[in-house]
């Protein structure tokens, strides 16, 4: 009884599994190879199956730009102030900051918060200890090299990064004897992704756009005074912070703006006006002169 069930089990054909494996072990390569193709995607179906859709972060591919795209300096506007070049200059070359832009805002009505006749410049750091480098020394560069005084906010401070990470160092310590596991998404105050250099105002008559007010003029409004000087900002971003923030498109909207602003009342302004050499008569008086009486 025990044979006849022994030759019947025999007798029965292979499993698919049986016939991969056994394929597989005598060096088969397609059934190798596809196997563990197979055994790739199910374990990929599978973790992508247990995060939920709205949780799942597809990464767009970005080709990488070449270090000549990366290193070119942006064109100048018009009537640019002349430490703008020399300052383009050392930043690309000699503070290594990548992807510079130049944001021309001295048109801009109502001027922005920074200030009125703005320019503003926009690097992208490789490293959170390169931004803070960068910084340090840009500022270090244009108090010794122009005299000017820039506040950089943001920055951390050669001493003052030291106490912060030496802080951090012993709370992680800490933890590690609690047999406490620190978060990776705790604000340390050391990674702050974004410094802006503010150097002030550059005197310089050409490059002013906007000139003196006269408060006497019935559509002013404000205070009244003469602007002279450029004001330049230079903002420093972590390649992160720059795609999270994108000022350029923050700006660039706001000058498309005010531009079909003035446009609109530009047309305006065009179509109201009176024709030149035409007066259009007084209120109670008649195109034609009055006719005499003459007396008997």
């Amino acid at each position: 009884m025990i044979l006849d069930h022994r030759r019947r089990y025999s007798e029965l054909p292979p499993s698919p599994s049986a016939l991969v494996s056994s394929r597989a072990s005598s060096g088969d390569p397609e059934i190798s190879t596809n196997g563990s193709e197979d055994e790739h995607d199910v374990s990929n179906n599978s973790v992508s199956e247990s995060i939920p859709w709205y949780l799942q972060v597809q990464t767009p591919r970005q080709d990488p730009k070449s270090l000549s795209e990366r290193q070119r300096l942006p064109n100048l506007p018009a009537d640019p102030p002349p430490l703008l070049q020399p300052m383009l200059q050392h930043i690309s070359v000699d503070l290594g900051l990548d992807d510079l832009s130049m944001l021309d805002l001295r048109d801009l009505d109502p001027p922005p918060a920074l200030g009125a006749n703005l320019m503003m410049i926009i690097g992208t750091a490789r490293s959170e200890k390169h931004l803070h480098v960068s910084a340090d020394r840009f500022c270090r560069w244009l108090r010794t090299a122009h005299r000017l005084t820039p506040y950089a906010d943001g920055l951390l401070g050669r001493g003052e990064l030291k106490l912060k990470l030496k802080r951090k160092n012993r709370r992680a310590r800490m933890l590690n004897t609690a047999g406490v596991s620190d978060g990776k998404n705790t604000d340390d105050g050391i990674r702050t992704g974004w410094v802006c250099v503010n150097i002030g105002v550059i005197e310089d008559g050409l490059a002013t756009r906007q000139k003196e007010v006269n408060p006497n003029d019935d559509d002013y409004v404000g205070f009244g005074g003469e602007i002279s000087g450029v004001k330049v900002v230079v903002q420093m971003l972590t390649e992160e912070k720059r795609e999270e923030l994108d000022l350029e498109t923050l700006w660039n909207q706001a000058l498309a703006r005010y531009t079909r602003r003035r446009d609109r009342i530009a047309k305006g302004q065009v179509e109201n006006a009176v024709p030149s050499g035409h007066l259009e008569p007084l209120p109670g008086f008649n195109d034609s002169p009055p006719s005499l009486a003459l007396a008997p």
